[in-house]
């Protein structure tokens, strides 16, 4: 491995001319990790730029022999570097914290800082915010579908109330014309005036139980 690592260094001493050689991006790599704070996003940036410097399969034995760095906490530390902005509010908070503010849109990560006390939040408790404001957020979502679909619910009902309406003014005049309208009936001498009262009472009774059945 060792033998590998000086391969390394000679590869990348020959790229002086289109960047920084590794052992340059190494130094000040290690120097980072000793400062902390806002040298988090350097120790970023620096794994970013190495990581494009070194040849094919050599990042890993780079990683661990020289950054002495697990290739986890290498993702976080260039993660901060790629969506990290603020290196003042980064120092104060730490990589732990950072990384978790990193849940959240960037154009909302300002305001959710302002708008609680994270650097003096654990962060096992900045990891509980986060959930309940995402948990408040799912369920205003869910409110707000079942809102547009109550109002669409309603709508319908009010079409087909509109609808019923109509049926019944419908009903109510024809029925009226009924009750003004004698029973015509042929009769060639004599008038049944009781098979005539009884026609128009069944045609009203029919009349009227449509109307109702449509109220």
């Amino acid at each position: 491995m060792k033998a590998n690592l000086g391969r390394i260094v000679a590869q990348s001493m020959t790229k002086a001319a289109e960047g920084r050689t590794i052992e340059v991006i190494t130094g000040e790599l290690l120097e980072a990790k000793q400062a902390g704070g806002e040298a988090i996003l350097t120790i970023g940036r620096c794994l970013i730029e190495a990581k494009e410097s070194l040849p094919h399969g050599e990042w890993l034995p780079w990683l661990n022999e020289r950054a002495e760095l697990s290739e986890r906490a290498a993702q976080r530390f260039m993660r901060l570097a790629r969506e990290w902005s603020n290196p003042t509010a980064l120092s104060d908070l730490g990589a732990t914290k950072a990384l978790a503010l990193l849940a959240l849109p960037p154009e909302e990560r300002e305001q959710f800082m302002e708008e609680h006390n994270v650097v003096d939040m654990t962060s096992r408790q900045l990891e509980a915010a986060i959930k309940e404001r995402d948990e408040a957020r799912i369920d205003a979502a869910d409110a707000q579908k079942s809102a547009m679909k109550l109002r669409e619910a309603l709508a319908a009902m009010q079409q087909e109330r509109q609808v019923a309406d109509q049926e019944v003014q419908k009903l109510t005049e024809e029925l009226d014309e009924l009750k003004a309208r004698p029973v015509e009936v042929a009769v060639e001498t004599v008038v049944d005036q009781e098979a005539i009262d009884k026609a128009k009472d069944e045609a009203r009774a029919e009349m009227q139980a449509k109307l109702d059945k449509a109220k």
